[in-house]
C-alpha cells in the first residue's frame, strides 16, 4: 500500500513538472517581436533606447528670486570658485524652524533666503524634522547676533546651534576676543 502511494506521488510530481513547462517553441527574435507586435500589451523587451537617433535635450539655466544676487557673478568665474573649496570647521548656525512637515520647511526656507540676503541658509531632515538653519558664524557672539537679527526679522523662536560649519579657505578666522578692563583714572 504504501509502495502504491509512493508511485502515486511520484506520477502526480511528473505530471505537474511536464505540465507547468511550456509547450510552445522557442522563436528567434525577429519572430518573437513580430508576433509581440500583433499582441497588445506585451511589451518588447528586445527594445534598446540606445538605437534611437534623438538629438540630447538641452535645458538653460534659471536664475530665481530665491537664488543669492551678491553671489551671480561668482558663478563666472569658475576657476576662481574650485580653489576656494568651502573646509567643515566647529561653528554655529541659527535654526529658525524644526517642522515634520515638508512643505512647511521648505515655505519656511524660502522666507528665510529672501529675508537673509548675505547669509546661507540649510534645510536639513533629521528625522523626523526637517530643520531650516541661516549662516555659518565662527563664534558665539556672531551666532548670537544672528539670532537677534532672525527674531527682529519675524523667526521669533529662532535659537542658536552648535554643528559644523563651511569656510572658506581664505577667510581668516577672527582673533580671539581680547577683553580690556576699562581705565580706573
Amino acid at each position: 500500500m504504501k509502495k502504491a502511494n509512493i508511485y502515486f506521488g511520484l506520477l502526480i510530481l511528473v505530471f505537474i513538472v511536464f505540465g507547468c513547462s511550456s509547450g510552445r517553441s522557442l522563436l528567434s527574435d525577429s519572430e518573437t517581436s513580430k508576433d509581440q507586435e500583433n499582441n497588445t500589451g506585451i511589451v518588447n523587451e528586445f527594445f534598446d533606447p540606445l538605437i534611437l537617433s534623438e538629438e540630447d535635450l538641452k535645458v538653460k539655466k534659471t536664475v530665481s528670486i530665491e537664488s543669492k544676487s551678491d553671489q551671480l557673478d561668482d558663478g563666472i568665474n569658475r576657476e576662481n570658485l574650485d580653489s576656494q573649496k568651502p573646509e567643515l570647521v566647529a561653528g554655529y548656525r541659527v535654526q529658525i524652524c524644526a517642522v515634520s512637515d515638508e512643505a512647511r520647511a521648505k515655505q519656511v526656507q524660502r522666507d528665510a533666503i529672501l529675508k537673509f540676503i548675505n547669509e546661507e541658509v540649510y534645510l536639513i531632515y533629521d528625522s523626523p524634522y526637517y530643520k531650516v538653519r541661516v549662516g555659518n558664524c565662527l563664534t558665539r557672539y556672531e551666532a548670537d547676533k544672528l539670532q537677534q537679527l532672525a527674531v527682529e526679522k519675524g523667526f521669533d523662536d529662532a535659537w542658536v546651534v552648535r554643528t559644523k560649519i563651511r569656510q572658506r579657505p581664505d577667510s581668516n578666522p577672527p582673533d580671539k576676543f581680547q577683553y580690556e578692563p576699562p581705565n580706573q583714572n
